[in-house]
């Protein structure tokens, strides 16, 4: 890598990435920045810049997208540098500059999930009935009637990601209460609402578009862990679900490669699937970014993930043996967390294939207060092999909520 300087943008999750970076790509540790909102006690020693402020004994973790925008505020253009991002979204098209995903227009456009669902229906891939509106008071008028039509609703921004801001409409009661929740006035934002549909499982895939053209299919697809049916907590691997429901999942992943190919977009991505009660698949959204399965797929390609993220030797992948969950460490709102201790790493963890890891971002060595965000660290587990569904999720939760 020739770059001169290196910004890593990928919060404390990816952290395990590092030493497989520097030892692909040549680049020295003096040289990487991390560059995010909150920077725990594990980033001692490295080059850090905070955005846009620290506050003592606080964690603030930020929506990837907005970190990009303030972080583009202080990124000279005039220097070569790598920027090991998210998303591209709100960063800049420079040629002194190296990504690993599209920037700015087209990265911002990939991930409207109104523009997505348009591109559904242009390529024929089946998605729930979708609808636009700006402003609360303009759902608030048709309400009603979609009720009537779909019973059950999901009210979404177009561009969060995570289920951030995402919920399950039924009534005007839990329409209120959104509103609420998001402390904003009625100024004409744009507001998605798609028909709910009722499933009991969720799925993603994986894929990227490489630069010079085309697109591959990462064999992953992993089972979602989702809470109140909206907010994504971890991933099963493998997925509880039939070959043909997979091959079908593969055949419409690499067709929505093709799609965002066409439209400019390089770098890897991910699709949200459900599979409803009359076994048909959904695609839900497109994550045209990194997401939580991208963990999963450094673990399985291990020093070759920097070449997989770039379409290059897909098929050189390493499956574990048993059945695993990845997760997130989940805070309460205004706690303050204090005393926690790792224990093992997710690479030995997935390595040795054997019980389990844990690891805290934060309140390790002083008490800090969590402010915002959805986790305080990862977990992971490994099964025996005759355990069912339901067990492997129960075990999931009593990881995911214990704290």
């Amino acid at each position: 890598m020739a770059q001169e300087k290196v910004y890593w943008l990928l919060d404390c999750r990816f952290d395990f990435l590092l030493p497989s970076f520097i030892q692909e790509t040549g680049v020295r540790k003096k040289d990487i920045v991390l560059v995010n909102s909150y920077h725990g006690k594990s980033r001692a020693g490295w080059n850090k810049i905070c955005i846009p402020f620290e506050t003592k004994q606080s964690v603030v973790q930020m929506e990837p997208d907005d970190m990009n925008r303030l972080f583009a505020r202080l990124l000279p253009l005039d220097e070569r540098a790598a920027i090991i991002s998210f998303s591209g979204a709100g960063l800049p098209q420079n040629e002194n500059l190296f990504f690993l995903t599209a920037t700015g227009k087209t990265a911002e456009t990939c991930n409207d999930k109104w523009w997505q669902y348009n591109q559904f229906a242009k390529i024929q891939v089946p998605t729930p009935k979708t609808y636009l509106y700006h402003g609360f008071s303009a759902v608030r008028n048709q309400l009603d009637n979609l009720i009537e039509k779909h019973k059950k609703l999901i009210i979404k921004k177009p561009s969060l990601s995570g289920g951030y801001q995402m919920s399950v409409l039924s009534s005007e009661e839990d329409f209120k209460r959104y509103w609420a929740c998001t402390q904003e006035e009625d100024n004409g934002q744009e507001l998605l609402l798609s028909e709910y549909i009722p499933h009991r499982q969720s799925f993603a895939s994986m894929g990227v578009v490489r630069r010079e053209g085309g697109s591959v299919f990462i064999p992953i697809i992993t089972e979602q862990v989702l809470y109140r049916q909206t907010a994504y907590e971890g991933l099963l691997f493998p997925a509880f679900l039939g070959e043909a429901h997979k091959r079908q999942i593969r055949q419409m992943t690499e067709k929505i490669g093709k799609m965002l190919g066409e439209n400019g977009y390089y770098g890897f991505y991910n699709v949200d699937f459900v599979l409803a009660e009359d076994n048909q698949l959904y695609a839900v959204e497109i994550n045209a970014r990194w997401g939580f399965c991208t963990i999963l797929a450094a673990c399985m390609y291990g020093k070759h993930f920097w070449k997989a993220v770039q379409g290059i030797g897909t098929e050189e992948i390493r499956y574990p043996q048993k059945r695993l969950a990845i997760g997130k460490i989940k805070a309460k709102m205004g706690r303050t967390y204090a005393g926690l201790e790792s224990y093992s790493s997710i690479t030995e963890w997935f390595e040795r294939e054997e019980g389990s890891f844990r690891t805290f971002f934060c309140g390790t060595d002083e008490p800090e207060k969590f402010v915002y965000g959805s986790y305080i660290g990862l977990f992971g587990e490994f099964f025996a092999e005759e355990e069912n569904r339901m067990e492997v999720l129960e075990k999931f939760w009593g990881n995911c909520m214990g704290y």
